[in-house]
Parts: structure tokens; C-alpha cells; sequence
């Protein structure tokens, strides 16, 4: 016969709050790409269309360090989040003062080692992982760029005096 191992309501109950927060925090960081891919095209609409306005390009550069903050902000929550998950299912089988503890903690659990035993990741430097630094590098690259082509007769004498 099959070992049955079954949670009960309250464990149960915790783990979908859990989810719950970490589904969110995922959604946040999720949101803050779409808005600053959003915003940094608007800006690029706006100052290569109007001639007057080429300088405010280098503007946006502002949002997207913002954003790179906020996303990377959201990710690190998200990941404390997962550790505190797993720290509870590590302690579910523990003794009754640390499961009563563990027991609807929602406090992320920041750690900056990895702990692999008990599946527990580093939450930090957030703001330079694989998912966050592709996007926000890229855009920051592309509207250097787009400013200095647009610019390119107000940034040809600076380059020439640095010679």
C-alpha cells in the first residue's frame, strides 16, 4: 500500500497563500518590463519625431533605472518568498515549536548563500540576473545610440576635443 502523505488544511491553506504572494511578485516584475518597454518607446516616438525634441530622448534613461530597480526589487521578494516556502516544507516534519513558527510566516526569507541541502537560493544581486540585465542593458544600449545618431551634430565637436 502506497504511503498517503496529505497536508492538512492549515498547511495547506499557507502554501496557497504562498503561492499566492509568489504569483504576484512574478507578476510585478513581469508588469515592469512590459511598462518600461512601453514608456521607453514612447519616448523614442516621441523625440525622433519631433525635432526639438531629439535631447529628451536621453531622458528615459531615468525610467529605466527606475524600473531596473523596481523588477529587480520583485524578483529578490519573489525569491524570498520561495525560500520561505521551502524552509516550511524542510520544517513540516520538525519538531512542533519550529512548524508552529514556520506556520503562516510570510516574511521573505533573504539569504546571501545558497544553502543546498534544504533548496534554498541567494536572494541577492537580483538586479544583475539573466532575466533583468538582457532588457534593461538593452534598452539603455539602444537609446545611447538612438541619441547619438539623432545628435550626431551636437556629439561630433565633443569627440573631436577629446582627440
Amino acid at each position: 500500500m502506497a504511503k498517503e502523505n496529505f497536508y492538512n488544511d492549515d498547511e495547506r491553506q499557507y502554501l496557497q497563500m504562498m503561492q499566492g504572494n509568489i504569483e504576484r511578485m512574478a507578476n510585478n516584475s513581469a508588469n515592469c518590463k512590459t511598462w518600461i518597454v512601453t514608456i521607453v518607446a514612447g519616448f523614442l516616438a516621441i523625440g525622433s519625431g519631433v525635432e526639438k525634441l531629439n535631447g529628451w530622448i536621453i531622458i528615459s534613461v531615468i525610467p529605466i533605472v527606475v524600473f531596473w530597480y523596481l523588477d529587480a526589487f520583485y524578483l529578490e521578494l519573489e525569491r524570498g518568498m520561495r525560500n520561505r516556502q521551502r524552509d516550511f516544507l524542510n520544517k513540516i516534519n520538525a519538531s512542533a515549536d519550529l512548524y508552529s513558527k514556520a506556520l503562516f510566516d510570510f516574511s521573505p526569507l533573504m539569504i546571501s548563500k545558497d544553502d543546498d541541502e534544504k533548496g534554498i537560493k541567494s536572494t541577492k544581486n537580483r538586479a544583475f540576473s539573466r532575466s533583468v540585465v538582457p532588457l534593461y542593458a538593452g534598452l539603455l544600449i539602444i537609446v545611447i545610440l538612438v541619441f547619438i545618431v539623432l545628435n550626431w551634430d551636437f556629439v561630433l565637436p565633443i569627440c573631436r576635443c577629446s582627440q
